[in-house]
């Protein structure tokens, strides 16, 4: 089974893009996603693809208590059914 880091980069592959390059080769543990060039839209209908994934609740409050993708690993590690 891939891990949650590898789920993420892959759901990022198949959802998000920046200047028309899928990016989940450059999610990192301690960047978030604004650091990777992607608007709040963007940011909130990943937050909605994560949540359908990872069967949790991921409302966009949450998401914003949330710095880093490392932060949102440790939320999906703790709460992922």
């Amino acid at each position: 089974m891939a891990s949650i880091e590898e789920r993420l980069k892959q759901l990022a592959d198949e959802n998000l893009e920046v200047d028309g390059q899928p990016i989940g080769k450059l999610l990192d543990p301690s960047k978030s996603l604004f650091d990777l060039g992607l608007s709040s839209l963007d940011i909130v209908a990943f937050g909605k693809v994560i949540a359908q994934e990872f069967n949790v609740p991921l409302t966009p409050e949450k998401g914003a208590e949330m710095r880093n993708i490392g932060d949102l690993i440790a939320y999906l590690e703790a709460n992922a059914a």
